[in-house]
């Protein structure tokens, strides 16, 4: 009953688009935008241009000096350089505001698609691997491409024109001082060539790691209780354990393999001044260049390393903003693909003749991890609880949203007498009045109606507030006339749900987010909401199981133990053995409770 895996495999997450899809997605949100495009290339470009005037003129100087051309032949190509130094500063700050503002709306944009997306992907979609996967998406990968955009952008693009104008003038100097910088080539292709094979997997592992990372912790947080009660607990902080430490190698290796890059890049620029300031001195000698020509090829060659080290230290980013990048567009294709798939209904589908729930051989595969459920064969007669426990990942919940009509079976017949009425452990607070967030459940109540739902389910606080002000907010301010806690928002849930009447109903760990002092007045309202109603009782804690008229046990997707609470006791099994190593009490419940009639 315990799950021995560590770490997802990336067939456990959601998909990756490839480099061809990231541009198509990237050129199509520029085309956009097209005019402030242009106008960002125009103003980089003259930004470039505008930054060789400064060595230009500085290689004059220099043969200025050397031949006593005067103070006011210097002072021009100083006040000639001093005008290029401040232009290229004022475009640069320009071209970077235009570009800013485009950044940002681009975005903007794409993470309006994104969240869109992931709210149109099918519950069978989220379910389908790790939920952290997508959480981590929405947040992690947002946040790399917006601080590549919003930082890195400026730095790269005008890296990137300056190299190419620089490179361009060096070649105008003279072409055998161009050559002879051309000796720092193979460091920066062969350290660049190197970085990007080895760090894309590293960084598309690190991000795969954190969201396994996440995973661990949330299903350790969330499955507190099942996890203690079948004696899960320790290989849940031992599954956190390693998938945290796997993610901080995975960072390791990252810092190393940028480490390795920097090395490269430093020896780069060495050989590559050297052989300038070499090739200089030689053309001199031989009368072909002046000193300032050399000084003028020295500076502009000088000029590169910093574009150069920002543009390949900025792979980093890059890289981290591809993958991110990548993962997000995943997210867009999967919602599109979800949309564009009619949905076809469940050839294992059927109406039972009473309002009461049969499940026959029914197997259930998420298509992309092939976890599920299997062969499961359960009944829940008419006006009976049934509770399903198991440890986090068991098959439990799977089963109740297949029967919920959440999954469609991959096989095996379910039947159900009425629609199932659904009631998750995630906290849904709506704003609105009390009569507002009842009637979400049934339009047509009438206040007599919400008032003797509220009172079923003892919620006197609503009842009250109802009665004094019927308009009364839910806002959960402490300003607000009623303030809302975890338990208040499930006690309307519950109310909710009474109120909406189902025949029946199915309770996914419905009280497993409520706090310890609410849990009672909540788990009461549950077992009113029960009475006389057919349900499906997904239990976290052993002491709600021992409530149901029978109970299964849940193992690696299928029912391994079943029967009422006293049978299960009475025979060993993992329902005993836990029963007994975490009750308080190890004989309570013991008597059978009352047993449903066998279909």
């Amino acid at each position: 009953m315990t799950d021995h895996a560590t770490e997802p495999t990336t067939a456990e997450m959601l998909p990756v688009a490839d480099g061809s899809r990231v541009r198509t997605v990237v050129g199509a949100l520029l085309r956009r935008h097209r005019g402030r495009t242009a106008a960002v290339v125009v103003l980089f470009l003259a930004a470039a241009a505008l930054g060789v005037v400064m060595p230009a003129c500085l290689g004059r100087i220099v043969d200025a000096v050397a031949s006593d051309a005067g103070l006011s032949v210097v002072s021009g190509w100083v006040a000639a350089a001093a005008v290029g130094a401040i232009g290229a500063v004022a475009v640069t700050l320009w071209a970077t505001r235009v570009l800013t503002g485009l950044v940002q709306d681009l975005l903007a944009e794409l993470r309006e698609d994104v969240f869109a997306s992931a709210m149109r992907l099918p519950v069978s979609a989220v379910d389908d691997g790790e939920r952290a996967d997508l959480l981590s998406r929405v947040t992690g990968d947002v946040d790399a491409v917006a601080e590549a955009g919003g930082n890195v952008a400026p730095t790269l693009l005008s890296a990137g024109f300056a190299i190419g104008v620089s490179a361009v003038a060096l070649a105008a100097v003279d072409p055998w001082l161009a050559l002879a910088g051309l000796a720092s080539a193979p460091c920066y292709v062969l350290g660049t060539r190197a970085f990007l094979r080895r760090s894309r997997v590293v960084f598309r592992t690190v991000r795969i790691r954190e969201a396994s990372r996440s995973q661990a912790v949330l299903d350790a947080v969330d499955g507190a209780e099942t996890l203690a009660a079948f004696a899960g607990t320790d290989h849940a902080l031992e599954r956190v354990r390693e998938r945290a430490a796997a993610s901080i190698d995975a960072q390791i290796e990252g810092v190393r393999v940028a480490n390795r890059l920097f090395r490269r890049i430093n020896s780069g620029e060495l050989v590559g001044l050297s052989a300038i300031l070499a090739t200089g001195f030689l053309l001199n000698l031989q009368g072909t260049i002046t000193v300032g020509l050399v000084t003028t090829a020295a500076l502009l060659f000088h000029r590169l390393f910093d574009p150069v080290g920002r543009l390949i230290f900025g792979l980093d980013d890059i890289q981290r903003a591809t993958v991110g990048l990548a993962r997000l567009v995943g997210v867009i294709d999967l919602a599109a693909a979800s949309s564009a798939m009619p949905e076809s209904p469940s050839p294992a589908g059927g109406v039972a003749a009473a309002p009461g729930i049969r499940v026959r051989d029914l197997t259930f595969r998420y298509p992309t991890t092939d976890r599920g459920i299997a062969e499961v064969t359960i009944d829940v007669p008419p006006g009976t609880t049934t509770a399903l426990v198991g440890t986090s990942g068991s098959g439990k919940s799977t089963l109740a949203r297949v029967v919920a009509g959440h999954h469609p079976p991959t096989s095996g017949r379910v039947l159900v007498g009425h629609t199932p009425y659904y009631l998750s452990q995630e906290l849904h607070h709506f704003r609105g009045s009390i009569a507002d967030n009842l009637r979400l459940g049934a339009p047509d109540a009438s206040r007599d109606e919400m008032v003797s739902a509220l009172r079923a389910v003892g919620a006197e606080w609503a009842v009250t507030a109802l009665q004094d002000d019927p308009a009364a907010d839910l806002t959960g301010s402490t300003q607000s006339p009623v303030p809302l806690d975890e338990g208040r928002i499930q006690q309307l849930a519950v109310a909710r749900a009474f109120l909406a009447d189902p025949a029946i109903v199915i309770l996914d760990e419905a009280t497993a987010d409520v706090g310890l002092h609410h849990r009672d007045a909540v788990e009461a309202a549950i077992a009113v909401l029960r009475t006389d109603r057919t349900a499906l009782l997904i239990a976290h804690r052993l002491e709600q199981a021992a409530t149901a008229d029978r109970i299964a046990v849940f193992a690696d997707g299928r029912i391994v133990q079943h029967g009422t609470h006293a049978e299960l006791l009475a025979s060993p099994g993992p329902y005993r053995e836990s029963w007994l190593a975490h009750s308080p009490h190890p004989t309570q419940h013991t008597e059978p409770t009352r047993e449903a009639e066998t279909p």
